[in-house]
C-alpha cells in the first residue's frame, strides 16, 4: 500500500513538471483568443470547439516546452526562470523534448479534424515563434515585431477553421492582436529587465537603464491600441468599434497614469490591465456582432 501511495506521489508530482512546461497561464489566453476566433466566425459545432480548445493548447503547450528546452541555460540564469523544470533538474531534456513532441503530435491529429489547412496555421505559429522569436531574444527589439506575428495567429485559427475566408472581421483581429503585442512584451521585459540582461535578451525599445524612453514607448504603443481602432472603423460593424475605442482609450488613461510612476507594483497592474483588455475586447466584439 505504501508503495502504491509512494508510486502515485512521484507521478502526480511528474505529472505537474510537465504541465509547467506548457505554461498554463500563457496556453489558456492563447486558446480563449483562438475560440474566440472562432466564435466570432459562427462556431456552433461543440466538437468543432472541442478540437481547436484542445488543439490549441496542445499546440501552444508544445512550442513552450521546446522553448524551455532551447532557453534551459538562459532560464537558469534568471530568478524568475530558474526554478522551471529543466534548470531545477526536475526534468530532463530527453522528457521535455518527447514530452513536446507528443504534444505536437497530438495538436496536429486535433487541429486536422477542422482541416489540414488549419494544421498549417499552426504549424506556421509554432515555426516562428520556436525558430525566430526565441533565437532573436538576444538579437535586440526585432524579436518583439517576428514574436507579434505568431502571438497574433490564434484567432486567425479559430476564425478560419469556421469560416475560409479573409474578411474584414478577420483583419481587425490579427491587427488587433498583433498591436497589443507589443505593450505586452514590453511591460514583460521592462519587469525582467534584471534578469533579461543575465540572459542577455534585448527585449526593450531602448537599454534598461533608459526608463524613460521605454516608459514613454509603452506609453506609446498603448495609445496606439485607441488610435488603431480608429483606422479599422470600415472593417468593424460600429457597435464593435465603440467598444473597441472605448477600451483601448481606457487603457491609455490607465498606461498615462501608471508608466510615469516607474514602479513594478504599477507596472504589474498595467500588465493585469492589458490582460483585462484583450480579454473584455474579445468578448465583447463576439457579444455585439
Amino acid at each position: 500500500m505504501a508503495v502504491l501511495l509512494s508510486l502515485s506521489i512521484s507521478f502526480l508530482h511528474k505529472l505537474k513538471l510537465y504541465l509547467q512546461l506548457t505554461k498554463p497561464r500563457l496556453s489558456i489566453v492563447v486558446v480563449f483568443s483562438a475560440l474566440i476566433g472562432g466564435l466570432v466566425a459562427g462556431a456552433s459545432e461543440v466538437m468543432d470547439i472541442l478540437w481547436l480548445g484542445l488543439g490549441g493548447y496542445m499546440l501552444t503547450g508544445s512550442a513552450n516546452a521546446a522553448n524551455q528546452v532551447w532557453e534551459r541555460h538562459t532560464d537558469a540564469l534568471m530568478q524568475r526562470t530558474k526554478g522551471r523544470p529543466l534548470p531545477a533538474g526536475l526534468l530532463s531534456v530527453k522528457e521535455a523534448t518527447g514530452f513536446s513532441l507528443i504534444l505536437l503530435i497530438t495538436s496536429v491529429f486535433c487541429l486536422a479534424q477542422l482541416g489540414w489547412d488549419v494544421v498549417l496555421l499552426g504549424l506556421l505559429a509554432w515555426s516562428l515563434y520556436l525558430f525566430a522569436y526565441t533565437p532573436l531574444k538576444r538579437w535586440g527589439p526585432i524579436a518583439v515585431v517576428i514574436g507579434a506575428i505568431p502571438g497574433a495567429i490564434p484567432p486567425v485559427i479559430g476564425y478560419w477553421a469556421m469560416q475560409r475566408e479573409i474578411t474584414p472581421i478577420l483583419i481587425a483581429l490579427f491587427v488587433l492582436q498583433f498591436a497589443w503585442q507589443f505593450p505586452h512584451f514590453w511591460v514583460i521585459a521592462w519587469l525582467a529587465r534584471t534578469d533579461y540582461e543575465r540572459a542577455a535578451f534585448q527585449m526593450l525599445p531602448f537599454p534598461p537603464h533608459r526608463i524613460q524612453e521605454n516608459a514613454r514607448a509603452i506609453t506609446l504603443s498603448i495609445i496606439a491600441l485607441p488610435v488603431l481602432s480608429v483606422l479599422l472603423l470600415p472593417l468593424l460593424p460600429w457597435k464593435a468599434w465603440v467598444w473597441a475605442f472605448c477600451l483601448g482609450t481606457a487603457l491609455a488613461g490607465v498606461a498615462l497614469y501608471q508608466v510615469n510612476l516607474h514602479s513594478n507594483r504599477m507596472m504589474r497592474s498595467l500588465l493585469l490591465s492589458l490582460t483585462a483588455y484583450l480579454t473584455f475586447l474579445y468578448l465583447g466584439i463576439w457579444m455585439l456582432l
